[in-house]
Formats: C-alpha cells, structure tokens, sequence
C-alpha cells in the first residue's frame, strides 16, 4: 500500500524519471528532479493527527492558495522555487506550519518545478504516514518532517 501511495505522489507532482514529451506544455523529467542534499537547516517535527488533516482539505474556501515563482539571480530557467500567498487560517497548509510568503524548495526531497505540483502534494498527504516540505521563511531555510497519526483517544468495540 505505501508503494502505491508513493508511486501516486511521484505521478502526481510529475517527477517519474524519462524523457521528452511531445507536448510543449509539459517539461522533460529527469533524475535531478531529486533535490541535493540540503546544508544543515532547522529541522521541526510535526505530529498531526490524520483525521484533522483529511478535515482541513475537505473544507471549502479555505485550501486554497497562490505560489508565485521565485526568480534568484535574474534566472528564468533555474526557478524551482514558489512563494506561497493567500494562507489561509484553517486550511491544510495553516496546519502543516506553512505561512503566506514561506518559499517552498522542496516536498519529500523533490523540487516543485511547477505551482500545481504543490497543492496536489499537499492533498495526498492524508495518505500517507511520514513526510518532508523544505521551505524557506525570512532567509531561513527550515526543514518540516511530518509524523500522520490515526486520531487519539479512540476505543475500538473489539
């Protein structure tokens, strides 16, 4: 079951290892969509119970939000970052810790090359167990690890 959730978040963020496509619209996937191994960051941990997680993403109005590209060093081509606007109180994003003008770098060690690769990101995250978002906030770079809890206090009726 994991490999079919993982395999599902690599085809959904577009990041399965091949070559040219003959649509323009899409851009050839390489193996160094794989983020390098980051310098040493912040690192915060997060436990978030599953449930509240599939809660905030059903809610409607709220899960919605802007990434604008980040263009460093005047460079069209190497802009694999998205500034995130519009977060907002109560959605999944404001429950993962993510703040409107947090830059997102990377999502399980993969580069965001597109702005609709986030957002698909963030909504198979109630499917799966553990998880990483790379961002920078403030010229700070901070690593998010996420722990996906079954919801606590539950008896079962066995």
């Amino acid at each position: 079951m994991k490999r079919v959730i993982a395999l599902s978040l690599m085809v959904m963020m577009g990041m399965l290892v091949g070559g040219c496509s003959s649509s323009s619209l899409r851009e050839p996937r390489y193996i160094d969509d794989i983020r390098p191994v980051p310098p040493p960051m912040k690192v915060l941990h997060y436990s978030i119970q599953r449930k509240d997680l599939q809660d905030s993403l059903v809610q409607q109005g709220v899960n919605t939000v802007r990434l604008v590209p980040v263009f460093e060093n005047l460079s069209v081509s190497q802009s694999y970052t998205y500034r995130l606007f519009d977060v907002q109180e109560g959605s999944a994003y404001s429950l993962l810790g993510l703040q409107s003008s947090d830059v997102v770098v990377a999502a399980d060690r993969y580069l965001i090359k597109r702005p609709d690769q986030f957002p698909s990101f963030v909504a198979l995250l109630a499917g799966v167990d553990e998880a990483t978002i790379e961002i920078r906030r403030g010229g700070e770079s901070k690593l998010f690890k996420y722990s996906f809890i079954p919801a606590l206090g539950k008896k079962s009726n066995s």
